[in-house]
């Protein structure tokens, strides 16, 4: 049993579309409902507490499943307590920030676009007075991409100091070994992704029209801007050195 949680935009909807395909794996994405993936489960009125949704996984293994969810986004400090009571390994999956933040920022702005008001509402809310002080000018795209850098980094650095391993997507998807490690593949099964059938799955900034919008500032803004998380100002220089991401 094993959670692999992220904030997202970390390769997620790969590694799970590897994983779905093998033998006897049950795989949850982006769920808060165990048994019911996809934005339902996230926001449905089904919704489980950390506790509920760690059980409806024992419930899975006992049955003969391999459960595997990813990219929860329950509150680290009560979903790991509950991992651990039951068995469960939980693990914080990562990208390299920048381009973890650049994927979120991609999202942001495709949401925006579409009419999203509540997505528009909290990027402004997060992200605008973030750039005060930054010497960065008060743009939509730069507005975005600072909002993509708090909600980026603050759950990945929470998920952090619960003290869960993390799992690097780029070395995820290039070594076997650690693939099959990290999710507890059978070395019998084979894993036709590290052979001739590559997945990739989804990238927000191909499938978001960035290219209607001014660049955003990003060099700028990654150097400047700090990010409190649980009153430790954090850079994203610094969250990368943490995970494991040498600069």
């Amino acid at each position: 049993m094993i959670v692999a949680e992220s904030v997202g935009f970390a390769g997620t909807h790969t590694i799970c579309g590897i994983l779905e395909h093998l033998p006897d794996f049950e795989v949850m994405h982006g769920s808060q409902t165990w048994g019911v993936t996809g934005p339902e489960g996230l926001t449905g009125p089904g919704r489980q507490s950390p506790e509920d949704f760690a059980a409806g996984m024992v419930r899975a293994a006992q049955a003969g499943a391999r459960p595997v969810a990813v990219h929860c986004l329950f509150p680290p400090a009560a979903f790991k307590p509950a991992c651990d009571r039951h068995g469960i390994r939980y693990s914080l999956l990562v990208r390299d920030p920048a381009r973890q933040i650049d994927s979120c920022y991609a999202w942001a702005l495709g949401k925006v676009l579409s009419g999203d008001q509540s997505g528009f509402v909290a990027a402004m809310q997060l992200g605008l007075p973030a750039l005060n002080g930054l010497g960065v000018r008060a743009t939509l795209s730069n507005t975005l991409f600072t909002y993509a850098a708090i909600h980026v980094a603050r759950y990945t650095m929470l998920v952090h100091a619960t003290g869960a391993p993390v799992l690097r997507m780029e070395e995820l998807l290039e070594d076997e070994a650690q693939f099959r490690a990290a999710f507890d593949v059978p070395g019998e099964v084979p894993l036709g992704h590290f052979a001739e059938e590559r997945v990739h799955l989804w990238s927000h900034r191909k499938s978001n029209p960035v290219e209607l919008v001014a660049e955003p500032d990003r060099a700028a803004i990654l150097e400047r801007l700090r990010i409190d998380v649980e009153g430790r100002p954090w850079s994203v220089a610094g969250i990368a050195e943490t995970l494991g991401y040498a600069r």
